[in-house]
């Protein structure tokens, strides 16, 4: 049956659907993702995967410590660590001209990417085929409907929701499901939104890579860095520069490693290569010319940059690589694609509760895409650097630092209450945090027993900082008022020696998404009037 989608103005007329409150489509890490937390937040969502399980195919790895929070919250942080190499998030990456040296600079390395003055949570270094498995797993266990062998073949939009057609490869049997919304994590070739005619913007087509995966005896190569690498203690990764740029890197399985050749203008067309052919490319490619192996797979990828022109289009979202592909330098694609699904879910189950109005949802596109723009333009950046030289560097976007990537974005266009004065701006020093509404909440280490840090506090519903004094007793009295009439849960927290880096007083307030982002802020007891106001703005609750 061909993929397509009709236009309806009507609900279609079906009295046999199913319902379920969100339909997700695609079973890779952001779909995983917002099922794990639409679950979390008391919505049980249907996933549907064309696929019989999750990726088997070795893909993207590592968590970068924001991500960490976000799983923290999700019940599955230590799971992710206790998957990564060695049990620990410890990796080595290096840009050198041979895998024998000379290493002309480390990256990551020497701990320009530890993250622990931003963040309580440290890195990971899992595979996207396990974490895929901790996810799926941890979804379900909340309540979460995991149908793999699934595929969306139809689906229908009207005001009052998405009616989709799916398939049962096994069986080949169709059946109708009406959703209130649905979540495109249907990949890079999204059908869902092909079908609603969403285009894309970005470098697009970058060029191809070819990578072998095979097993050898490689202590020696690598006997010079710490923690056991060629027994699978530690992940490392070289992007090697002679001959022709490439990666050699270590995989889960220990004495398996991966060799990617890079991009260049010459680049023959890998296209029934023999296994000796391959072989003698990955010697060449990792300076070891009686290197004895054993290939066990081969492929090729394509390389793209691209953004989706919107990631939103009525009921229907984009999140993952349906949203925006980026290069792999950088190790972004798969962190945002887990971010996305996190900061999506808690906005869908409110709408879905009735807690928030539909205006709510608006937010996604005006909030994640800048954030993918902006990381797309940095993984290009790296790409030139590090697999493909032969690409414009001229218009190579100035490097933001990796902190700032992952803890200084900001939301400042989005579901917030943006204050008087504030430019807009992408990004701020997260090291220097301004506490405004749209930036990420602080994390501020506190002496209060059982409650480590202000990062500790957030996740899974809004909640309201507030003072010990005697305004403190006023904020949290006003909390529960608001709470009461909006029907919603706001935690109060009073505590002191964070309000400094929240940019109010002792007498003032924040009020913090479920996602760490400040929604709004009062700088004194002046402002204990404008709470209600404010969540009434944030959850498009005015009338």
């Amino acid at each position: 049956m061909p993929v397509h989608s009709t236009s309806e103005t009507q609900r279609p007329a079906n009295p046999t659907a199913s319902t379920v409150p969100v339909l997700i489509a695609g079973g890779g890490l952001s779909g995983l993702t917002a099922a794990l937390f639409l679950a979390l937040h008391g919505v049980r969502p249907l996933l549907v995967e064309k696929h019989p399980g999750t990726s088997v195919v070795m893909k993207a790895r590592g968590q970068y410590p924001h991500t960490m929070e976000a799983l923290r919250i999700g019940g599955v942080a230590d799971a992710v660590t206790a998957a990564s190499p060695g049990g620990t998030g410890e990796f080595y990456m290096a840009l050198a001209k041979t895998l024998s040296g000379p290493v002309l600079r480390g990256i990551m390395t020497e701990g320009e990417m530890g993250m622990r003055h931003v963040s309580p949570e440290d890195w990971a270094m899992a595979s996207q085929e396990r974490t895929e498995e901790i996810l799926a797993s941890r979804a379900a266990e909340l309540g979460a409907e995991l149908s793999f062998g699934t595929e969306l073949l139809d689906l229908a939009q009207d005001p009052d929701g998405v009616t989709a057609v799916l398939l049962d490869r096994a069986s080949g049997a169709t059946r109708t499901v009406r959703a209130a919304h649905l979540v495109a994590a249907d990949g890079r070739h999204s059908p869902v939104r092909g079908m609603l005619g969403i285009g894309t913007h970005g470098r697009g087509h970058l060029g191809n890579v070819f990578r072998v995966f095979f097993d050898a005896d490689m202590r020696a190569a690598v006997a010079g860095l710490d923690g056991n690498v060629a027994e699978g203690g530690r992940f490392a990764l070289f992007h090697l520069l002679d001959p022709v740029p490439g990666v050699f890197y270590t995989t889960d399985v220990p004495g398996r490693y991966g060799y990617i050749r890079g991009m260049s203008r010459d680049q023959p067309d890998y296209t029934g290569w023999s296994t000796a052919q391959c072989e003698e490319l990955v010697r060449a490619g990792v300076g070891i010319p009686d290197l004895e192996m054993t290939v066990v797979g081969t492929g090729e990828t394509t390389i793209v940059c691209e953004v989706a022109d919107r990631f939103s289009q009525g009921r229907v979202h984009l999140v993952g690589d349906a949203a925006k592909v980026v290069p792999a330098p950088g190790g972004l694609g798969g962190n945002t694609a887990v971010m996305d699904g996190f900061y999506l879910a808690w906005k869908l189950a409110m709408v879905v509760k009735g807690q928030a109005g539909p205006g709510l949802l608006d937010s996604h596109d005006a909030e994640r895409r800048p954030v993918s723009d902006m990381i797309a333009e940095q993984q290009y950046t790296n790409t030139v650097e590090r697999l493909g030289p032969d690409l414009d560097a001229t218009t190579a976007a100035a490097p933001i630092d990796p902190v700032t990537q992952v803890f200084g974005y900001r939301y400042a266009h989005g579901a917030v209450v943006r204050e008087p004065g504030d430019a807009g701006e992408l990004t701020e020093n997260p090291a220097e945090p301004t506490g405004r509404p749209g930036s990420r909440a602080p994390y501020v280490p506190l002496d209060a027993v059982g409650t480590p840090s202000t990062t500790a506090l957030f996740g899974r519903s809004f909640v309201l900082l507030a003072g010990t004094g005697p305004e403190g007793e006023q904020w949290a009295r006003a909390a529960a008022e608001a709470a009461g009439r909006l029907g919603i849960e706001l935690p109060v927290h009073r505590l002191g020696g964070w309000e400094k880096a929240y940019g109010v007083t002792s007498a003032g307030a924040s009020l913090v998404r479920p996602d760490r982002f400040v929604a709004w802020r009062a700088q004194d007891l002046a402002g204990l009037g404008g709470l209600e106001p404010a969540l009434r703005t944030v959850l498009d609750r005015q009338r």
